[in-house]
């Protein structure tokens, strides 16, 4: 049997391409690296991602990427050529026949058609991988172009889904796949405007499968941020000026800094990330500040952009606490129905620590220009009332009946937020009052407490 006719010209492709991109590293910007590095990564199976990706991540200075990439290029296509080898007497008539390269290359129309014939064609990390890539698909146009599975690499939501479809049992991958199937099952014989509310409904099946539930356009922004693909940045790699501010602190600072990224982290991040030391030390104020200098700038890089007035912010810029940013300018044209849509799912995704958190900072905000001012929230933050007013919570209304009382309480209150943002500046000191009386009163507080530092304006 003889080699396919395909073959030798991918063959020749991919040792060009090698050689171009090597020859233009030194001239490529941060943008063009990281772009490669993840067109090729996601042409990898997770184990071969792990080991041509070590020590690799997005935050690495300029020359530093450029080194990476030039080691990097060389192996890949060794890895390419060595898949292509593989393939090469396969006719191609069939998803398990195709490389990596040549699934990336297609179009969506192409491979759901090809698996409809043969569904075994595509399995594990790679059925996981066009699942993700489905996903971003948002129209019927994108749906027939053979551009998509590149393009999708720009975009942080698509790292995310995928790495979310790989946690998932095969069990679960695979009726989901045979569902997106059904429904792909004669797309091309609908008109455009059909196809687009089928692709909605296909999207809207592999969100819910790893709890991504925002409306498209919201899912689509943040083109090339960095991302940590492998490993999270360490302290060794973090900039300059962050690990020589973490360097100056005073053990206070250090002990403050700390208690506010506590109060950002859910309780499955404190439970995997800081178990260790709750074996070790009887209160996080016992923490010597040797292990705060090196634990806080680890805490910071993987909570990122989180900061104290996310729980504002969600409702004046689609922020949110337990879901991705919906980002400013997409809120701003959301109708309020779609904004509280957009909350409740927020909510519903809250632990019920960060529910506790969200009341709690609330009340004990008394004006409402200082739910928007950190130094404000750093300190309710460090007031003897906040954690009892949480602890109140999370205990007096989080435990009972799965949290029923809290999330019901944070649902109103949520509701009351986001109207009190849409009035006029001058009625928001009141409207706020209004919102603190409801979770005073929820709370069984005495009217002093409620309305303590807000004489003259009760409603």
């Amino acid at each position: 049997m003889n080699e396919h006719p395909r073959i030798e010209p991918q063959r020749q492709y991919i040792q060009s391409r090698a050689e171009d991109l090597l020859g233009r590293v030194e001239s490529m910007t941060d943008e063009e690296l990281r772009w490669t590095v993840r067109l090729f990564a996601d042409c990898l199976d997770p184990t071969e991602r792990e080991g041509l990706l070590r020590g690799y991540n997005e935050y690495l200075r300029l020359e530093d990427l450029q080194r990476f990439v030039s080691g990097f290029v060389p192996r890949y296509t060794e890895r390419a050529l060595v898949d292509l080898e593989t393939k090469r007497m396969a006719d191609g008539s069939r998803l398990d026949e195709l490389t990596d390269e040549e699934l990336q290359s297609m179009s969506l129309a192409e491979k759901w058609g090809l698996l409809e014939r043969h569904t075994s064609g595509l399995v594990g990390y790679k059925l996981r991988r066009e699942l993700a890539r489905l996903f971003m698909c948002g129209n019927y146009d994108l749906y027939h172009g053979s551009g998509l599975s590149e393009s999708s690499v720009e975009f942080p939501i698509y790292h995310q889904v995928q790495e979310r479809l790989m946690g998932l049992p095969e069990d679960q991958v695979l009726a989901l796949a045979a569902r997106v199937q059904e429904m792909t099952a004669g797309l091309d014989q609908l008109s455009p405007e059909q196809a687009d509310e089928v692709l909605a409904r296909i999207r809207s099946a592999i969100g819910g499968s790893v709890d991504v539930h925002q409306p498209m356009e919201s899912l689509v922004g943040g083109r090339m941020a960095k991302l940590p693909l492998v490993t999270e940045p360490t302290t060794a790699e973090l900039a300059a000026d962050v690990k020589e501010a973490i360097g100056t602190m005073t053990p206070e600072e250090l002990k403050r800094s700390f208690f506010v990224l506590l109060d950002l982290m859910t309780l499955e991040e404190i439970r995997r990330d800081l178990s260790p030391l709750q074996g070790q030390y009887q209160s996080a104020h016992n923490i010597p500040p040797e292990i705060l200098s090196a634990l806080v700038p680890i805490i910071a890089a993987k909570l990122g952009d989180r900061n104290l007035c996310d729980f504002a912010d969600r409702y004046r810029n689609g922020r949110m606490l337990a879901m991705p940013p919906v980002g400013d300018q997409v809120w701003s044209l959301l109708p309020t129905d779609e904004r509280l849509k957009l909350l409740e799912q927020d909510n519903d995704r809250m632990d019920l620590a960060q529910s506790s958190r969200h009341l709690a900072k609330i009340f004990l905000s008394l004006e409402y220009r200082s739910l928007f001012d950190p130094d404000a929230q750093v300190r309710i933050l460090e007031s003897n009332g906040y954690q009892r007013l949480v602890s109140k919570l999370f205990l007096d209304f989080g435990q009972p009946e799965e949290g029923r009382r809290l999330r019901e309480l944070n649902r109103v209150v949520s509701r009351m937020m986001l109207e009190a943002e849409a009035t006029p500046e001058a009625d928001r000191d009141n409207r706020l009052l209004q919102i603190r009386k409801v979770i005073g009163t929820a709370l069984d507080l005495p009217d002093e407490q409620i309305f303590a530092g807000t004489k003259g304006r009760e409603p």
